[in-house]
């Protein structure tokens, strides 16, 4: 009977420190952290994992981490914009360890529909160009500005040697025939001007992304306000998918995002993948009504993915609740059963169908895809948001192929994985980065 007893409080004692992370084989423990962040205002944020340099950027500074063995999160280097300028934008991408920011200083008297451009040096007029590896200046060119007011955060982009950059156009601009320059090209290492893409003249360009293949965007076309996000209610003016020439920047197709009803000015669309392309479309202030809208290489629309389905609701309000890896679509979705109960799923996007669909133990915080292998970080209960779990799973079929459990606070469900370490962003105010590795 003793021997029972003891049995059953070896067990216990055994889950207890296998859920905590105190157990070989079960854990994941932290190596390293950067130093603590100041806090921020929330804007213009993006963070980069490229080679073994870590990348955060914010409105006051662009600073890199070394990741490699032994510099443990060292601050390498850090960009300060002059003066009173602010980081105002960055690409979604580093790309050949180049990274494209930009910065300028908002101006708090617009243009009035006047035609006129904004004040000189006023609104997000400079990008800039860094070496992820050491923050080395490449180069810097002008961005046009309408009103002087910052813009959202997709309007640079890189890939292939190639940084792109959506200018804005004056009101005269719009007016007149041939003049639409909106996109253009440059090459990533130097800043030399390549081309300019031929957008059709009735369109504004909204936002851009990098294919291996292509340049896609979404357009804005027809009506008196169709050249960009924030331009108002647009009238007739309709979104639009696009692809464009990697070489010359010729336009290859211009469609309809959905072919039976337009989408008005008023949606929110987003490019969530550009391999292939995947739109996210939100019609109405209702974030469960919507879909994920994929398109073949010609532009040919394919089968859409409903945000809410038996497979419950994704989220897009947070981040890293989708991730996409050829034509797979991986996302995190949840119903209500007293508290949120989660999903993984995986999407075959050339017809929109489930591949699979598992059923998790714990609540997700976000995941990552990488080859093929799916990673989630877990949180302890429904009533609780502090990160515990993290789980992997077989890209191919979703079965379950580790699990471990964290020691230390987790900061973060923004992560990235390097050389079998996963590395956590921080958000304002905490650690930009924290590194932890299986144990």
């Amino acid at each position: 009977m003793t021997g029972l007893v003891l049995g059953v409080i070896g067990s216990i004692t055994a889950w207890i420190l296998s859920y905590q992370g105190y157990l070989p084989g079960d854990a994941m423990v932290r190596t390293w952290a950067t130093a603590k962040d100041r806090p921020d205002d929330g804007k213009a944020n993006g963070r980069w994992v490229v080679g073994d340099v870590a990348v955060r950027s914010r409105f006051d500074a662009v600073t890199g981490f070394g990741i490699a063995d032994g510099q443990e999160g060292k601050e390498l280097w850090q960009f300060v914009p002059p003066g009173r300028a602010q980081i105002c934008g960055s690409a979604r991408q580093a790309d050949e360890s180049v990274l494209l920011v930009a910065y300028g200083t908002e101006s708090s008297v617009t243009s009035g529909g006047s035609g006129e451009p904004a004040a000189p040096g006023m609104g997000c007029s400079t990008v800039l160009a860094l070496d992820m590896k050491d923050g080395r200046e490449l180069w810097t060119v002008p961005r046009t500005v309408s009103d002087g007011r910052f813009p959202g955060n997709e309007f640079l982009d890189a890939g292939g040697g190639l940084a792109m950059v959506r200018h804005e156009r004056t009101q005269q601009e719009v007016r007149t025939a041939g003049d639409n320059r909106s996109l253009r090209a440059l090459d990533l290492r130097t800043g030399k001007a390549l081309w300019t893409a031929a957008v059709p003249g009735t369109c504004g360009v909204w936002t851009v992304s990098m294919g291996k293949e292509q340049v896609y965007a979404v357009l804005a076309c027809g009506g008196e306000d169709a050249d960009g996000p924030g331009s108002g209610s647009g009238g007739d003016a309709e979104l639009m998918a696009a692809a464009f020439d990697r070489g010359t920047g010729a336009l290859k197709w211009n469609v309809p995002i959905d072919a039976r009803r337009p989408v008005a000015l008023g949606s929110s669309v987003v490019i969530e993948s550009a391999d292939p392309l995947v739109l996210r479309v939100v019609r109405s202030s209702s974030e469960s009504s919507g879909a994920f809208v994929s398109f073949g290489q010609d532009g040919h629309p394919r089968p859409g993915i409903e945000l809410t389905g038996d497979y419950g609701q994704i989220d897009v309000a947070e981040r890293g609740q989708t991730a996409f890896v050829g034509e797979r679509m991986y996302a995190l979705a949840w119903h209500w059963q007293k508290g949120r109960n989660y999903r993984l799923v995986a999407f075959d996007l050339k017809t929109g169908e489930q591949v699979w669909n598992e059923k998790l133990d714990d609540p997700a915080a976000g995941l990552a895809a990488r080859g093929d292998r799916v990673t989630v970080l877990g949180e302890w209960s429904t009533q609780s948001s502090a990160i515990t779990d993290l789980i992997v799973y077989d890209a191919d079929n979703g079965e379950e192929l580790d699990e471990r459990h964290f020691r230390e606070d987790v900061p973060g469900s923004d992560f990235f994985e390097h050389e079998g370490r996963i590395i956590v962003a921080g958000s304002g105010g905490d650690r930009a980065f924290t590194a932890f590795e299986r144990w």
